[in-house]
């Protein structure tokens, strides 16, 4: 990579990880209220589940932690480790922008997904 490939990845990296802290919140904001409502459910309904629902809660969180990863940008200089979650979907994304090929291809999915969806949509 040359300086300028070097600093375009540096602002790139920058945006993504404030997106991702804008996500981790939002997540965050939204997870307080409903795992302390899941939690009163599971010690007001009677029955044996063990805080099924308050756990439930807690699982969902950590795979959108995990899909999150807010700190990926250091795994991308690791070429062993790889994208994954957000950071793939943005790479996914930035190849789609960059090769005119993978934009016709996407392009085609897509059309040939809205005409099945009209399709389907018109037999019912």
């Amino acid at each position: 990579m040359n300086r300028n490939e070097d600093r375009w990845r540096t602002v790139q990296d920058v945006l993504l990880f404030q997106g991702k802290l804008l996500i981790d919140g939002l997540r965050d904001i939204l997870l307080s209220p409903v795992s302390i409502a899941a939690a009163l459910i599971d010690l007001i309904v009677p029955g044996d589940d063990k805080g099924r629902r308050f756990y439930s809660v807690v699982r969902f969180g950590r795979r959108t932690e995990e899909w999150i990863n807010l700190f990926g940008a250091a795994d991308r200089h690791d070429p062993e480790i790889g994208s994954t979650g957000i950071d793939a979907l943005v790479d996914e994304l930035e190849a789609i922008v960059r090769n005119p090929a993978r934009r016709d291809e996407v392009r085609a999915k897509a059309r040939a997904t809205l005409k099945r969806l009209q399709e389907s949509s018109a037999d019912q």
